[in-house]
């Protein structure tokens, strides 16, 4: 057996449909059905049930199905890395972001250009923990830069930084009157939030409650920045990490940091432990350790 009839045998096994993986693996559907016949010919053991209605899966094509898709996956990983290693100046380098991160990461690139300039960026968001542990695991990216705690004995975490909060409102706003501000000053204002789901939003909820203290919600996004064009509109405050107030902030709004000592979170940058990386890729994360140094 080969990688290209495991290849064909796996699509076919995931989709149940001859035809379906055919398509998908764009081959017509005869040369398919040869070389899943073949690989049943050279096991010498049937790896699917044929019937009029269905396909299944013998036992035998079970065990197969899970050894072959690790071994199709190491596979993979495998030629990523030595793409990476041979084509190290030249190479697509992926990252997982934060969206706070963006403004000074920006200029780490711009610098790092100068040394690479053959070198392609593609940024993603990352929002979840689980996202970032795959997204890693399975090499779709380099590294990530996360706030969120990230504990696997696969994944080496460097803690950057630590941001502060601040809270944003109109410049007309009474919180603009006062030099220090606490959550207990912003629970009868309308308050503007990340979803729930997001790791900010949770930190933010958390630190009220310890307090015993209640939020007025009102509003709940997917972005900050969003969260600074609601505030511009006088539809409440909000409150961000304190990068979100360093790159285009309204000439409209004010802020100011909150002083509770509870309030405030850590970055990472994390990447895989095992994974061989480059030259290229190895400066990048120098420079961003040594850059952070300074915020």
């Amino acid at each position: 057996m080969d990688l290209k009839q495991l290849t064909y045998f796996v699509t076919v096994a995931k989709t149940l449909s001859f035809s379906k993986a055919a398509l998908g693996l764009h081959i017509s559907q005869p040369s398919l059905s040869n070389s899943i016949a073949n690989l049943e010919k050279e096991i010498g053991s049937s790896l699917f049930e044929r019937t009029t209605r269905q396909l299944k899966l013998t036992d035998t094509g079970e065990l197969l199905l899970e050894r072959a898709t690790s071994l199709l996956e190491q596979f993979s990983i495998m030629n990523e890395e030595i793409q990476d290693i041979v084509h190290g100046e030249e190479i697509e380098i992926v990252f997982g972001m934060i969206e706070s991160a963006h403004g000074w990461f920006t200029k780490v690139m711009y610098d790092y250009a100068k040394k690479y300039p053959a070198v392609q960026f593609s940024v993603i968001d990352t929002l979840y923990n689980t996202r970032v542990v795959t997204a890693l695991e399975k090499y779709h990216i380099h590294a990530a830069i996360s706030n969120h705690r990230i504990q696997s004995p696969s994944i080496t975490g460097i803690q950057l930084y630590t941001e502060r909060f601040v809270v944003i409102f109109q410049k007309e706003h009474p919180l603009a009157k006062k030099e220090h501000i606490t959550l207990k000053d912003l629970c009868d204002d309308s308050l503007i939030t990340g979803m729930p789901k997001f790791e900010t939003c949770k930190q933010i909820l958390s630190a009220f409650d310890k307090l015993q203290l209640t939020p007025k919600i009102d509003y709940q996004i997917e972005r900050f920045e969003m969260a600074k064009l609601l505030v511009n509109e006088g539809l409440g405050i909000s409150i961000l990490p304190e990068s979100y107030i360093k790159n285009a902030f309204p000439d409209t709004l004010d802020y100011r940091v909150i002083e509770d000592n509870i309030l405030a979170r850590p970055v990472f940058l994390y990447y895989l432990k095992n994974r061989r990386f480059p030259g290229s890729v190895l400066t990048l994360f120098e420079e961003i350790q040594t850059f952070t140094k300074m915020l």
